[in-house]
């Protein structure tokens, strides 16, 4: 009996090295993202971008920008449960920061897409986010002279420079310049050791042993860019019935034919179908995490605390979960480390843009103008 526990210790400490190898370690992010060959990103570019991103008219109704759910004030993401939402809509998940995506190689909580640029042309087209029909909204760009002068300079081997791929090549362009390497955890990695204090260094050694969080998040942004399913419990909120509206219109869209036999979002098997993927959801960066209150692909929990607790105890009840995910038997001490050293990955000038002042349409009478 003991000599098969030990077989099986042996085993799982084998299992267990094998992946710590292949493992990217936690680490400084680079000081450049990096960017496709196909969108250099240009001043002109970030620009355009910038308005773009702020714009409320690329919305059907001119009431929702990308700002409106990933908010500068609010770590680029939105500090409520759920996302907000087109007018009488409601949205069914929690907005991901945009502070360092351009480090990310899967976007969205289920992955649909691998580029920014093709995460910003969802959006604009979903009717529960911005509801604007792509030909609709080159037509009402082209009649704003400053648009039509920027999409020129920005793109100028293009005929028609105004299209649907260059509006998303813009807005990443900007977004990609959303990026902050100076956390207190930076500095440390850096060769500044004053920079975390003993209770931070104490939670990233935990992090990265007994906590085994390195095993999800890792690599310089804190994220295996892979999916999970940890058994996160279901918010109350799930139950909104214009929630479940939203749900359930992803959900048909995605070939489900009975969408009402699911109570709650099982993220990633929407797309793939797969039952191991049932519950599984994209690993988040834990950078500026701290900034982005509450937690989870449905904002369940409010503070890292929570979030800690949960981890702690294994993570949820549901039968297909990550076989990684165990009792923890973390002490009152050591959760607070850990709370600490999550805290540490804020960075200590995260970028902060003013809203710009819009261009107007042709003929539009400027408030003050006269």
């Amino acid at each position: 009996m003991r000599r098969t526990i030990f077989l099986g210790s042996l085993l799982a400490l084998f299992v267990m090295s094998a992946d710590s190898a292949k493992r990217p370690s936690i680490a400084p992010l680079p000081d450049r993202p990096p960017e496709p060959k196909d969108n250099p990103t240009t001043p002109v570019k970030v620009e355009l971008g910038k308005l773009l991103y702020f714009d409320p008219r690329l919305s059907g109704d001119g009431s929702t920008s990308c700002a409106t759910c990933h908010d500068p004030n609010h770590g680029w993401a939105k500090r409520r449960f759920m996302s907000p939402a087109y007018p009488e809509n409601k949205h069914f998940r929690h907005s991901p920061t945009v502070l360092n995506v351009a480090y990310n190689t899967i976007m969205f909580w289920d992955g649909r897409t691998k580029t920014l640029e093709e995460q910003a042309k969802k959006p604009i087209a979903s009717p529960f986010e911005m509801n604007m029909n792509y030909d609709l909204l080159v037509e009402r760009l082209k009649k704003i002279p400053k648009y039509r002068k920027l999409f020129r300079k920005a793109f100028p081997e293009d005929k028609n420079p105004i299209n649907i791929d260059n509006i998303a090549k813009a807005i990443a362009a900007f977004e990609r310049t959303i990026v902050c390497n100076d956390s207190p955890f930076d500095l440390y990695m850096k060769g500044d050791k004053s920079a975390m204090d003993e209770m931070q260094i104490k939670g990233m050694k935990l992090f990265v042993g007994k906590a085994g969080c390195v095993q999800c998040h890792n690599g310089p942004n804190f994220t295996d860019e892979k999916f999970h399913v940890t058994g996160v419990p279901k918010n109350s909120v799930e139950d909104d019935a214009l929630v479940r509206v939203t749900r359930n219109f992803v959900i048909r869209s995605n070939g489900f034919k009975d969408p009402d036999r699911f109570d709650r979002d099982l993220g990633r098997y929407f797309i793939t179908k797969k039952e191991e993927d049932k519950g599984a959801f994209k690993t988040p960066t834990l950078r500026n995490v701290a900034l982005t209150p509450p937690y989870m692909h449905n904002g369940v929990f409010k503070t890292l605390r929570e979030v800690v607790e949960f981890y702690n105890k294994g993570g949820g009840d549901v039968p297909n979960k990550d076989p990684r995910l165990k009792p923890l038997n973390l002490t009152e001490e050591e959760k607070e480390a850990l709370v600490a050293f999550l805290e540490a990955l804020t960075c200590k000038t995260v970028p902060q843009v003013e809203e710009p002042e819009l261009p107007p349409f042709e003929g539009e009478i400027v408030k003050g103008g006269g």
